[in-house]
């Protein structure tokens, strides 16, 4: 590695109980938003004075031109912004960096792909997020692979990780724990056939496989995974981690030191692609088209359906967009428009709205207010309350399908052209 330009994630720390210290710091950064979801993975900035309203012409810090498509979201590092897109439909594919004072260009990575996977239009061939841990920055492009570079664009590695058979396409961005980036490998394919379902960390100095978990069957998620500490048990070391994934049927937890599954707790439909959130000892999981979300204790062995689910609720669950919690309520947006807000405790609808418009991308909160990004470019800001209030309704006019990141102050969107900064 060749950068010293680190950003709030970027510490180096070993051991489980120094890992569980480094996640609970990561929830108050407030700089850099270096993962999907942020630092630690749910969506919620601790930042003060976030942006409320804008326009297209007003409170546009800049505007910057991404060539190419790309549902990807933005993460920032420090000074850099990084984000994916692929051309000629994922026959390339592109790691960009750029500044973030200036929304300029500062270099550009590009690989090619010979066989680019199957997709959908949510999805296309850049959607994964790219991860970073101050040090270098890791994307995931499907059959085009892994690749890993340094902050100044060298490539540090790039893995093949098989033909993916999928009639979504792949959406699941990579997480970088301790030394490793872990993904999910997941296929259409069934155990009687090559394309089967995984999950692995990859060295992140080299590239090279430190664990593989086989999810054979049909295992499909298009969800990013998280981390959460786990409970004291007898016996056992009180300070582990375990790596949620939300997946067909099941969510499931492993050891991210290993890749052993752990536990499993049903519930789940057969098309995942919301991202589980964590907090106030709970996970938060929602179970895609027509399904359930779910609060489900961590810990445990085997199936822990019965013994560790806090409750289950069907209505206004997401198909596509991650749920958020914030100050005691967990916010869910569909792809129908309703918006609802439940109580994180109970499960109970505190408020439901329709709004205009569809939502694919996740929401996001911080500095008492929540997010709602719209497909047709609306953005709207609710107080974070157990009462609908809007304060604002912000339309840039284009498509909008990249869920925003939050920095320095700063709110970054992505549409289908541009990356927007707006500040307050």
């Amino acid at each position: 590695m060749h950068s010293r330009n680190r950003c709030t994630a970027g510490a180096r720390l070993t051991g489980s109980f120094c890992s569980l210290l480094l996640l609970q710091a990561l929830v108050a950064q407030a700089d850099d938003w270096p993962r999907w979801r942020g630092p630690a993975g749910n969506g919620v900035s601790s930042g003060k004075g976030l942006p409320v309203s804008w326009s297209p012409t007003e409170n546009i810090r800049w505007k910057a031109a991404i060539p190419g498509q790309g549902s990807s979201s933005p993460i920032v590092c420090g000074d850099r912004i990084f984000l994916t897109a692929s051309h000629d439909q994922g026959a390339r594919r592109v790691l960009v960096c750029l500044d973030r004072a200036t929304g300029q260009t500062t270099w550009t990575y590009e690989i090619q792909d010979d066989w680019p996977e199957i997709t959908s239009a949510l999805t296309g061939h850049a959607a994964a997020t790219p991860a970073t841990n101050g040090e270098c920055v890791v994307a995931f492009f499907g059959n085009a692979g892994a690749v890993c570079c340094n902050m100044q664009g060298q490539l540090l590695w790039r893995t093949d990780l098989d033909d993916f058979e999928s009639e979504l396409g792949l959406a699941s961005s990579p997480v970088i724990y301790q030394d490793m980036a872990i993904l999910i490998c997941d296929h259409d394919g069934d155990r009687f056939n090559s394309f089967d379902s995984f999950l692995i960390a990859l060295d992140l100095k080299t590239g090279e496989t430190r664990w593989k978990t086989e999810r054979r069957g049909l295992f499909r998620s298009w969800s990013t995974p998280i981390l959460v500490p786990a409970p004291v048990r007898d016996n056992e070391n009180a300070e582990s981690l375990e790596f949620i994934v939300a997946g067909q049927d099941k969510l499931r937890a492993y050891d991210p030191n290993t890749g052993k599954e752990l536990w499993t707790a049903e519930g789940l439909t057969g098309w995942v692609a919301p991202s589980p959130v964590f907090a106030e000892g709970l996970i938060f999981a929602a179970s895609g088209k027509d399904g359930l979300t779910l609060a489900v204790r961590p810990g445990g062995r085997g199936d822990v359906t019965d013994s560790h689910m806090v409750w289950s609720e069907r209505r206004g669950a997401p198909y596509v967009s991650s749920p958020v919690y914030y100050e005691n309520f967990v916010y869910i947006a569909n792809e129908l428009g309703v918006v609802t807000c439940r109580k994180s405790a109970t499960g109970e609808i505190a408020w439901q709205k329709r709004l205009e418009g569809k939502f694919f991308a996740s929401p996001i909160a911080g500095d008492g207010k929540v997010y709602l990004p719209a497909d047709s470019g609306r953005v709207y800001v609710i107080a974070a309350s157990p009462s609908f209030e809007l304060l604002a309704e912000n339309n840039l006019g284009e498509e909008l399908l990249a869920s925003p990141a939050v920095a320095h102050g700063c709110l970054f969107l992505r549409t289908a052209s541009h990356l927007y900064c707006v500040v307050r």
